[in-house]
């Protein structure tokens, strides 16, 4: 069985570093996202609530923008909550095991989501040009 992503990405420290910090990452950012649509809060409105621009809300909410741990309790105290935070050991198998599909299994859980397993391959520096190219 081809190895997948996950397997490949956590099969070395630095990507298992990666992935657990982006996990922090998307925790966070869902966290926020999940109160604001409890609370029937738009981006507009935290925006206006934080004193952050609405662009730079839809920044942080994306993920792809590293937030400062003042920016997430001033947009949380804006929303009228906090982050309560608690440490749990790392456990590198049980994650691999939860997101390695079974011989007979085309879907896995991922959190509260199913998704499908794709399988990892390498990119090949002609085909990466091509996909570049058609971008």
């Amino acid at each position: 069985m081809a190895e997948t992503f996950i397997q490949k990405l956590m099969s070395d420290e630095a990507g298992r570093k990666l992935y657990f910090r982006e996990d922090l990452i998307f925790e966070v950012t869902e966290t926020i996202s999940q109160i604001m649509q409890e609370k029937g809060v738009s981006k507009a409105d935290l925006s206006r609530l934080a004193g952050v621009s609405k662009s730079n809300i839809t920044q942080l909410l994306s993920g792809d923008h590293n937030m400062r741990l003042t920016t997430v309790a001033d947009l949380l105290y804006a929303l009228d909550s906090k982050l309560q935070v608690s440490a749990v050991p790392v456990d590198t198998d049980g994650i691999l095991e939860m997101l390695t599909p079974t011989p007979d299994e085309q879907w896995i859980r991922v959190g509260e989501f199913m998704v499908e397993e794709l399988e990892y391959a390498e990119l090949t520096e002609q085909r990466e040009k091509e996909l570049t190219q058609a971008a």
